[in-house]
């Protein structure tokens, strides 16, 4: 079962201009709550079982994957339930359904499904190294995950047919998938420093190339944030968050600590974007107005990494990475 502690933090922080953009100074505070993955806490600087990325389903259940480890686990906020992945190693990647079915994406070139009914379906990818990367869903049924190391997209269909399609820049690198409202898939290219997209109308791709040195590490969109023409992105090298228009104009934004490093951002029903600060171990907001709140985790140098809104209440889920630990961020404001 997962142990817990807690602390209600406070802090305050000037926003960086970014584009035409200035912010505002914000106080704020939030309480978090860290609890133990099954296996205990580990020291920090350890890599022990090595919670990576987190889902919310509708049912306000955490999902996380031990990447070291190579377990999923569900988490209700009190009792967790452990999912073992064998053979698959290395659980990346982890998207929720409409139906509470959970998706993952593995190192072991497999795409994953545990059902609502715990039912685990394993479908493999065709080749091997391709580091999945990302999964996400449209609204046909059809799986989305990006191969890093190949240079494609992999589409699983319901009937279980896997189709790929080559990403038109060479050594792109996708390292993260999110399907928009309209079906249309986007995804980060770390190498090529762009964001593309495959239209869904239309089976065409569009790049869009970042400034020079950005290398974009996610990309994040859903159907409940208030923003509904827009995708977030992270670039953990540049230390900024950035958004992109379905017609691609791209907005990008500085956070307040340098080499924060944020991996992977998501924004709420209200409109602000949280992200997760991985060198910083903090969690960031920036609210509708730009203006930038940070949030350390009570536990330092825990490195956090994936983070989901559940939709529900508002709150902040996230996985830290070095302490085999999850936090949940309830903001006082």
């Amino acid at each position: 079962m997962l142990r817990l502690s807690k602390i209600a933090v406070s802090s305050s922080f000037v926003a960086l201009a970014s584009m035409a953009f200035l912010s505002s100074a914000v106080q704020a505070s939030a309480t978090i709550t860290e609890y133990d993955g099954p296996g205990g806490s580990s020291a920090a600087g350890s890599t022990t079982s090595m919670p990576l990325q987190a889902a919310v389903d509708s049912q306000s259940n955490m999902w996380f994957g031990q990447f070291t480890k190579g377990n999923v686990v569900r988490f209700d906020g009190t009792a967790s339930t452990e999912f073992n992945i064998a053979p698959a190693t290395g659980p990346m990647n982890i998207w929720v359904d409409a139906a509470d079915g959970m998706w993952l994406s593995a190192v072991g070139d497999e795409l994953i499904n545990i059902k609502a009914s715990g039912e685990i379906v394993h479908h493999p990818l065709p080749g091997i190294n391709s580091m999945p990367m990302g999964v996400s869903g449209d609204s046909k049924g059809n799986i989305w995950v990006a191969r890093m190391w190949t240079n494609k997209l992999a589409k699983l269909a319901p009937n279980g047919t896997i189709t790929e399609y080559s990403i038109p820049t060479f050594l792109s690198e996708p390292t993260g998938v999110t399907v928009d409202q309209y079906d249309n898939v986007w995804y980060a290219g770390m190498r090529s420093g762009k964001i593309g997209v495959r239209r869904a109308a239309t089976g065409r791709f569009n790049e869009y190339k970042l400034p020079l040195g950005a290398r974009p590490m996610s990309v994040s969109y859903h159907p409940k944030q208030k923003s509904q023409n827009v995708i977030w992105f992270t670039e953990e090298a540049t230390n900024k968050i950035g958004s992109i228009t379905q017609t691609g104009v791209i907005t990008r934004y500085s956070i307040p600590t340098a080499a924060g490093g944020p991996m992977m951002a998501a924004e709420d029903a209200a409109g602000n974007v949280w992200f997760a600060e991985f060198t910083a171990s903090k969690i960031g907001r920036m609210r509708a107005d730009h203006s930038f709140t940070e949030y350390p985790t009570p536990t330092a140098l825990s490195e956090p990494m994936g983070i989901a809104v559940d939709f529900n209440d508002g709150s902040v889920w996230f996985a830290e990475t070095r302490p085999n630990k999850v936090g949940h961020l309830v903001p006082n404001d």
